[in-house]
């Protein structure tokens, strides 16, 4: 297990975050970094998420822009 969050953009840049008590929100990881969500999906660990879901230290977060057209 690693002791930090992974945070990703997809497309973009990467961060690690160290929550203090090793447990946060992922509003709060994307924040401590200056990413915001901005209707884009979110994912924690490959599984959809939202702002509200816990992250604790090994998780990865990924941040991909919404697609449009089909």
């Amino acid at each position: 297990m690693s002791d930090r969050v992974r945070i990703t953009e997809f497309g973009g840049s990467r961060y690690e975050s160290r929550p203090t008590g090793g447990t946060a929100t992922v509003e709060a990881v994307l924040r401590e970094h200056g990413v915001e969500p901005n209707g884009r999906r979110i994912a924690v660990n490959g599984h959809a998420a939202g702002l509200n879901t816990p992250v604790v230290l090994g998780d990865e977060v990924t941040v991909v822009p919404r697609v449009q057209g089909a």
